[in-house]
């Protein structure tokens, strides 16, 4: 941009800003003729019931409170005498708006009842930046989540938080570590190189979710939302489908977790503090050898045995541990302005020997009343953490793959002179434990400030400035000495990332006549965001040195990225009587990582919701027994932005130095110019029940996604001089059910018992891919193949009779299937003369690691100050690829070998099955408690004490499975979006049992 573009940008923005200013001063001096008064009294609920946290607002102000435990609220309000309306709102219960006179009298009395909303069809949800709007105007699924639920789900991760709480989405812990990476799905996959991850976003600002592997293994990768503490969450609401991207953008295809914090109330300051510790272990064992004999000779068919000594090497690396948890925040609020402030503190030891992790955090939000036409909010967030780790996960270097690898005969304890013995190829699981250092720092800072303007009736203005700034860093230190790196080595990586985002949204609402209501809403985004990498690694240690400095051979590695996103909107919706509404809108989004010609696109959306429980013949025929009936529907397509990287178009040359002189390699894949976004088109359809006095709720969708233009590599001819190029190749498609119900059996005043299950499957399938498939993870196992879901697990299989018993080899080994491939890539088994099998190796489909179906049933009881909790997951129809099993089936130190020893197995069995990917598939089908809690609520136990809250939770207690190894749900490749399913020498995810406290003042 040149100097004279500068000065014209610059004085377009003072103009701005000065008009603003004038305007909000205008405003001030407008507030000036006001009165004071206080607004009062008590909300209860359908039965009676003290209604605490209901949120309550003069409509069209900037002027709200919320009820206190006893139901009671008090707000104090600068207006203009006149007439006015009082909305109440609570999850659960439907809104109430009452009309209100303000006149001489300074205090104005009432006392609210509001009935039940078991689908929270009035909820107000948040479809955009600022765009609030009544759930049962949408044609799409959005749910919501209280930030209790989230608090006490015995989680230190919010996402991991959600798991079970919401129908359409899957949550997997991709590992036991004390901040194990946690993969979150809505309605599957929906592309193969980009990410599946859904938007975050924490009030209002676009947040960084990576998974930073800055220690070089898997099985310790981190996400970023691990940063958040749990506990300053308000309600966490998921939109799903294509459809929420009109308004939030295409970086939004996968679905948004909007995120909102817990923001001050006008009154006297209250005071929370909460503390809790935890309680970790090892939730089962895996079998192991336990024969006190070993073979006399390396001949598998020499069968004479030797006595041996077996050890126990879990109990050597496992241990029980304990965490804590402590938190304090104080809100409150005078007249225009309240604040809300947190202070976090968690410290959690791993079950894993040597690993722990902590975190600290704070937050401050403070919301300003400007007029009563403008507010201010302005909120930001600290945190850091830091973990200890040890490598674990694939073929690397860790504790867990060292006792795969090994026969359990060796003792791991150092001699006199404090040596380890050799155990296997990789160093001895003590050696890790006790020598190794590996640890990750993380820090971040997100920020927002936001203004709502409403300058005439009807018309919202919202503007949101959001930064978010992560660094992480991780060190390792392998000593002198061990068997992997005889010279030792020491490694720091550091990941850089900061985003900006940019957020100008208006709403128009207006009444055309008595039975039509319009609103437009339109919006501009700008987002940013940079990121910087830096690894420097040295090896050949200077002796008792642990950084780079004392190293021999160093090497260094440095990238850096950069894109930007934008995007605008327009949409329109017509309510009719309140009871049908139409929505349809158009966006441009565009993206600077594809072509010039490419780079922005349009996508389209249109959705209808109809409550026919609203028409009269409705209350006449149904009205007793159904309630209310919505039938919903949505249509709208979205780009995946993400699937390629900042330079991927480009055909990118490599830097090399030799003999001092700097140079450029050719790369091996050509750039391309003209790559354009995958597109997705989502088709949803659904309906939502109330049934039996709305005691009974019942919302079931089915979607149908279709996504083209897969960005993915072709095979190029080898006269080009280039290997592939990126294209817009390939085709993926979803199909789904989701149901969620929810019932309220009981509800009295002393006793009120409800249930929630949640039903969601969804088929995957890939196509149009070029030849035919290419791998994806699992070290290739796991596949991209035309006709099959992503990431299915393609390899050999065992050769079998025509009765389907496995074929035997003459020694009486199981042995891996041989023939031809027909014209369809189908194999084709064949046989010799003495019926054995014979050609080349084959290769087939023999398992799929993407689940039939999940579910969840969840049960809570209240009796008086008394509350219980109780939750189930179910993820069902899964494979996994146990390399834990295949391991144990050659080294030695597994059930396979000690079959062999006792004589139940022919000696050999285990290292032909080794070779053979079908004998180490096993059923990943679980049933998890996830959740049981039982809390005691004291209210005004002292004096200056408002309440005392005593909890018991338990996470993760037992897992109803037929899984050989620790636990299905974990997975060697972290958060991976295709490459799922692969288990190798990871942590186990632990039991927990917390005991908490909370009181306000």
């Amino acid at each position: 941009m040149n100097k004279t573009n500068e000065n014209f940008s610059f004085t377009k923005r003072f103009r701005f800003m000065s008009c603003l200013f004038t305007l909000m001063i205008l405003g001030l001096s407008v507030q000036a003729q006001t009165t004071s008064y206080t607004l009062k009294g008590n909300v209860t609920d359908n039965i009676g019931a003290p209604a605490p946290g209901v949120s309550l607002q003069i409509k069209n102000a900037n002027i709200g409170a919320t009820t206190d435990f006893d139901g009671n609220y008090n707000l104090t309000a600068n207006l203009k005498p006149g007439n006015y309306s009082l909305v109440f709102r609570s999850m659960g219960l439907t809104t109430k708006e009452v009309k209100i006179i303000l006149g001489a009298k300074p205090e104005v009395i009432n006392n609210i009842i509001m009935k039940l909303d078991i689908l929270g069809l009035d909820e107000i949800v948040i479809t955009g930046a600022g765009a609030l709007t009544a759930k049962k105007q949408l044609g799409n699924t959005i749910s919501s989540v209280k930030g209790l639920a989230i608090s006490e789900s015995g989680s230190v991760d919010i996402t991991a938080g959600l798991s079970g709480k919401l129908a359409g989405i899957q949550v997997t812990q991709n590992s036991g570590d004390p901040a194990g990476g946690i993969s979150v799905r809505l309605r599957s996959a929906s592309t193969v190189n980009g990410s599946s991850d859904p938007l975050y976003i924490i009030d209002g600002v676009i947040v960084n979710n990576n998974s930073t592997n800055v220690l070089g293994t898997q099985g310790v990768t981190q996400n970023r939302m691990s940063d958040i503490s749990p506990q300053d969450i308000d309600r966490i609401e998921v939109i799903k489908g294509a459809a929420a991207a009109a308004i939030y953008g295409s970086r939004a295809s996968n679905g948004v977790v909007q995120i909102f914090t817990k923001k001050g109330q006008s009154g006297e300051p209250v005071i929370t503090v909460s503390s809790s510790v935890n309680f970790n272990s090892l939730r089962k064992k895996i079998d192991y050898n336990q024969e006190p004999f070993e073979w006399a000779s390396s001949d598998i068919t020499n069968l004479d045995k030797v006595p041996a000594t077996r050890y126990d090497y879990q109990d050597m690396v496992f241990q029980n541990s304990i965490g804590t948890d402590n938190y304090v925040s104080m809100s409150g609020g005078k007249e225009n302005t309240n604040y809300f402030g947190s202070f976090s503190y968690l410290k959690n030891d791993g079950i894993l020997k040597s690993t722990n992790y902590g975190r600290q955090g704070g937050r401050i939000r403070i919301n300003q009343v400007l007029n009563d036409w403008a507010s201010a909010s302005f909120g930001t967030y600290f945190s850091t953490s830091k973990s200890n780790d040890q490598p674990n996960g694939g073929y690397t270097a860790g504790v867990l793959p060292t006792i795969l690898f090994t026969n359990n005969k060796i003792d791991p304890n150092p001699d006199a002179e404090g040596n380890y013995p050799n155990m296997t190829f990789y160093p001895n699981i003590l050696e890790y434990i006790e020598t190794f250092d590996f640890t990750q720092e993380n820090n971040r800072t997100i920020s927002d400030f936001q203004l709502n303007l409403k300058p005439t009736d009807g018309l919202k203005i919202n503007y949101t400035l959001g930064y978010d700034n992560s660094e992480s860093i991780g060190n390792s230190y392998i000593p002198i000495g061990t068997n992997t790196v005889a010279l030792g080595k020491a490694a720091t990586t550091t990941i850089s990332t900061k985003q900006l985002n940019s957020d100008l949204n208006a709403s128009l609402n207006k009444d055309l006549n008595d039975n039509i209501e319009s609103t437009t809403t339109a919006g501009f985004s700008w987002q940013s965001d940079k990121t910087l990498l830096r690894t420097i690694s040295g090896t050949g240690l200077a002796l008792g040195v642990k950084t780079t400095d004392g190293a021999a051979s160093i090497s260094t590695d440095e990238s850096r990225s950069e894109r930007t996103f934008w995007g605008g909107f327009l949409q329109q919706t017509f309510g009719l009587s309140d009871k049908l509404f139409l929505t349809g809108a158009i966006r441009l989004d565009g993206s600077s990582v594809f072509g010039k010609d490419e780079r922005n696109q349009f996508y389209p959306k249109t959705s209808m919701s109809y409550l026919v429980s609203e028409e009269d013949f409705w209350e006449n025929s149904f009205g007793n027994s159904i309630n209310s009936f919505k039938i919903r529907a949505a249509w709208g397509q979205a780009g995946n932005l993400t699937a390629i990287g900042p330079f991927d178009r480009l055909s990118n040359y490599s830097a090399i130095s030799i003999d001092g002189t700097s140079g450029l390699i050719a790369p091996t894949r050509l750039g391309n110019a003209d790559l354009k976004p995958e597109r997705q088109t989502e088709l949803e359809f659904g309906i939502d029940m109330g049934l039996f006095n709305n005691k009974v709720g019942i919302e079931l969708t089915y979607y149908k996604q279709d996504i083209e233009d897969l960005l993915l590599a072709r095979t190029l001819s080898p006269s080009t001089g280039f290997g592939s190029r990126v294209e817009n190749i390939g085709t993926m498609s979803n199909k789904g059910f989701e149901a969620l119900i929810t019932a309220m059996p009981i509800q009295t005043n002393d006793f009120s018992w409800s249930i929630t299950g949640t039903y969601s499957s969804n088929k995957n399938e890939v196509n149009d891919i070029e030849g035919e498939q290419f791998g994806i993870g699992n070290f290739g196992f796991s596949v991209a193949k035309n006709g099959e879901p992503l990431g299915v697990f393609y390899q050999g299989f065992y050769a079998r009779n025509t009765d389907g018993s496995l074929l035997l080899t003459p020694g009486g080994l199981p042995q891996r299937d041989k023939g031809s491939y027909d014209t369809n890539g189908n194999p084709i088994s064949e046989r010799d003369a003495s019926g054995q099998p014979t050609g080349s190796s084959l290769s087939k489909v023999i398992g799929d690691p993407n689940p039939d179906f999940i579910a969840s049933l969840t049960n809570e009881i209240n009796y008086k100050n008394f509350s219980f909790r109780l939750q189930f997951d179910a993820v069902q129809g899964v494979d996994v690829l146990s390399w834990d099993t295949r391991m144990f089936y050659r080294f030695g130190g597994g059930p396979a070998s000690a079959s062999e020893l006792s004589g139940e197995s022919v000696r050999g069995t285990g290292a032909a099955k080794f070779g053979i990917a079908e004998a180490y598939i096993e059923d990943g089908s679980y049933i998890k408690l996830r959740e049981i809690s039982t809390a005691y609520l004291l209210k005004d136990p002292i004096k200056g004490v408002n309440s005392v809250k005593f909890t018991i939770t338990g996470r993760n207690l037992f897992s109803i499975d037929n899984f050989s190894g620790y636990d299905p749900e974990v997975n060697m490749d972290g958060q991976s979006n295709g490459a799922r399913g692969g288990i190798m020498g990871l942590v186990p995810i632990p039991s927990v049992i917390k005991f908490g406290v909370t009181a306000t003042f």
